[in-house]
């Protein structure tokens, strides 16, 4: 039996579609590849219509530090066994990324139809990275949003993120923890997310470390006492009793009291305790479950709550009154249940300095063409406002605006829709930040990624000058994202052009 092959960090750069290497083959015999290519990423909706949270570009920048620090003879191990055009493997081997990365950084709120992430490179070399770009940022933007959701409906109450054995994978429920995290949620369950991202992880027990005392009400509550005297002294010192193993109210509940009393944890213990309850009526059970410890004295033991959450199950939990410290989501957050394809796309928007556009019967489909930016209006009481996106170069609107002069935006679609942004009334802030110049990461920016709590706070930080409209979950009001003038009449004169071939 032949063994499985191991797999070096490399496979992380060419976990792409075989069309893209067909398509360099072909750019390569043509003497194409040292055209620049410009390629946007970006996505065409979101699952409330809302916005979305921006994950993943720390993985992205990663792909290129691995490219150009692999050696040829490795890739060329890798190129030789998947390709037979041996002038291709040739090219590909001694290549290395010499192009430019822009992006939105982790922690971004995003809107349909703007870039999150440009490719400015030579053509092989932004066409390689397709794939392996859309799987990294596709899943990751998935459950951020997905985790924001969550928890804007929880808020106050706090969401942990519980996973990991509902994830698509390895690489899915590590990183997809991270991105959990940069989405709000307070904390994870997977020990991997804390190692690679040093993010503590926490977790409680389970059903089954209760069954290994015995059955019944004696071997529960040995399983509590057991449990309790040995984690009580250590650094990470939670101690979360699952008390729906026999029953809730008239078993679990009273032998996590008698076991925490008979342990000496009361409300002076310096760690969390507390109950977690995994099903039943959650909404009863929390609220007869947090009168008996308050009776009992234990006003600060927490009630954990889990069992196929989701932000409509929290939602209608808050609206019976539950009492709820934390809630702990799995699934739904670990594979965006409910919006499990985030549908970002990859479209060259520009060769050679010259634009190109993609037409497509479906209006949502056509692209905006060009090397572009993305930049935020907020009003004069520090609300974002609209999204402007204009050319890199020679932009009469960009200009105007970063010197916060009189303007007026419009929807590109409807003049009539139009907005004047007056001096002095407002403030703007560049979202594009250059990670990758000619090849080389900026270190500066690329090691700001790597602090996951930053990456939330600085998403928590942008979510408060999102007005509450937007920010609900249901049918949130329209935020403006606008194309500047020159957007507009540069991607017009080409749909007009191809359109006049089109009636010849």
């Amino acid at each position: 039996m032949k063994k499985s092959r191991v797999l070096t960090d490399f496979a992380r750069v060419i976990n792409s579609d075989r069309y893209q290497y067909t398509e360099s083959d072909i750019f390569l015999m043509e003497h194409m590849e040292n055209k620049i290519a410009v390629f946007d990423v970006y996505f065409r909706k979101t699952e409330d219509g809302g916005f979305a949270v921006v994950a993943g570009v720390q993985e992205v920048i990663n792909l290129i530090e691995i490219l150009n620090s692999t050696s040829e003879e490795e890739k060329r191990m890798y190129f030789s066994e998947i390709l037979e055009e041996e002038h291709l493997v040739d090219y590909l081997s001694k290549m290395k990324f010499t192009g430019d990365i822009l992006s939105m950084r982790d922690g971004e709120i995003a809107y349909p139809n703007e870039p999150i992430l440009t490719v400015k490179a030579p053509l092989i070399q932004a066409k390689i990275l397709e794939t392996p770009i859309l799987n990294i940022i596709n899943m990751q933007m998935a459950i951020a949003t997905k985790a924001s959701r969550v928890t804007r409906a929880a808020d106050p109450i706090a969401v942990s993120s519980f996973g990991s054995r509902r994830a698509h994978g390895f690489d899915s429920a590590v990183a997809g923890n991270k991105a959990a995290v940069i989405g709000g949620c307070l904390n994870h369950s997977n020990l991997v997310t804390e190692y690679k991202y040093g993010i503590p992880s926490v977790g409680t027990m389970a059903h089954s470390y209760i069954q290994t005392f015995g059955v019944g009400s004696q071997a529960e509550k040995k399983a509590f006492e057991t449990f309790i005297n040995h984690r009580k002294n250590r650094e990470k010192n939670s101690l979360i009793l699952l008390i729906d193993t026999y029953n809730t109210l008239k078993m679990g509940i009273k032998n996590a009291i008698e076991a925490f009393k008979n342990c000496g944890i009361d409300d002076s213990y310096e760690g969390m305790y507390g109950v977690r309850i995994d099903s039943g009526d959650l909404a009863y059970l929390s609220k007869k479950c947090r009168t008996m410890l308050d009776e009992a004295g234990l006003k600060k033991a927490k009630i954990i709550l889990t069992n196929s959450l989701n932000e409509e199950l929290i939602r209608s939990l808050r609206e019976q009154g539950v009492c709820a410290d934390l809630y702990g989501v799995g699934d739904e957050i670990a594979v965006s249940k409910s919006n499990p394809c985030f549908g970002g796309v990859y479209k060259i928007v520009e060769i050679d300095n010259e634009p190109v556009i993609k037409l497509s019967e479906d209006v949502v489909k056509i692209s905006n063409p060009g090397f572009k930016e993305v930049y935020r209006v907020y009003d004069r009481y520090g609300f974002a406002y609209a999204d402007l996106i204009t050319l890199m170069k020679g932009d009469k609107d960009k200009a105007l605006l970063i010197n916060g002069e009189t303007l007026t935006i419009r929807d590109e679609k409807y003049e009539f829709k139009s907005s004047e942004l007056k001096e002095g009334e407002y403030t703007v802030k560049r979202l594009t930040r250059e990670y990758v110049v000619d090849g080389e990461i900026i270190m500066s920016e690329y090691e700001k990624l790597f602090d996951i709590m930053a990456s939330q706070r600085y998403y928590l930080e942008s979510l408060k000058k999102i007005s509450e409209e937007r920010k609900r979950l249901e049918n949130p009001h329209k935020y403006k994202v606008d194309l500047s003038s020159d957007l507009i009449e540069l991607k017009y004169n080409l749909i007009k052009g191809i359109k006049a071939e089109i009636e010849k």
